[in-house]
């Protein structure tokens, strides 16, 4: 296929020539009939049409068969009998002869939380609440599933205990409990304070500091 070049052609367009300023009309030559014909011939016998004269429709109907080989149940579609197949955390599929969904589900924050099933996925969302870290004041609240681990501020009375209420309450067990903080000083009565005992909702620290002094506790529970 090629676009107009033959006399009187102009940037391979028509023209329809003007003797006033001497301008040649475009001659039709012989090569751009042929390779319009032969161009036109070759979409009517490649969909499988024989060339019939006086038939106006063959044009149409050559794309229209071409296109049904692509998207229907042509020559060259993909046969209904050949199957999208689900695979992996994927379920669903099915042969195409009708329309096909793959699924994946997601685990719900209880599946994530039990680490037992092993075909679902786990999105951000299923992690909201069971890993992340939420700030308090000074506190920082770290949850990794159903373990929870507490940093936090506090004060250590001087030579005595002092009860010191968690940021947030456990619900089960608070594992351990540990104090930094004391005194620059070098003399035996500045070894505290340190953790002496630990429930759901509070931790116990001991000092033997004659001034208060504060204190960070570490406290890891669930």
């Amino acid at each position: 296929m090629h676009r107009i070049d033959s006399n009187g052609a102009v940037d391979g367009k028509w023209q329809a020539g003007n003797p006033a300023i001497g301008q040649k009309a475009t001659q039709i030559p012989a090569d751009w009939m042929n390779a319009i014909q032969e161009a036109l011939c070759y979409v009517i016998e490649t969909a499988g049409i024989t060339l019939e004269k006086g038939d106006d429709s063959q044009l149409y109907d050559a794309i229209i068969a071409l296109l049904e080989g692509i998207v229907g149940d042509g020559g060259g579609a993909v046969p209904t009998t050949r199957k999208v197949l689900a695979a992996g955390l994927a379920s669903g599929g099915g042969d195409l002869v009708a329309d096909r969904t793959i699924t994946v589900t997601k685990a719900s924050a209880a599946e994530v939380t039990s680490q037992t099933r092993d075909d679902v996925a786990v999105t951000p969302l299923g992690l909201a609440g069971l890993v992340g870290l939420s700030v308090s004041g000074t506190a920082w609240i770290i949850k990794i599933g159903s373990v929870v681990m507490q940093v936090f501020d506090g004060v250590a009375q001087a030579n005595t205990t002092t009860i010191i209420s968690l940021p947030q309450a456990y619900t089960e067990n608070n594992r351990g409990a540990w104090a930094n903080g004391g005194s620059s000083d070098n003399d035996a009565q500045d070894n505290g304070p340190w953790v002496n005992g630990r429930g759901l909702t509070t931790v116990s620290v001991y000092s033997s500091i004659d001034a208060a002094r504060s204190v960070q506790i570490l406290s890891i529970g669930k």
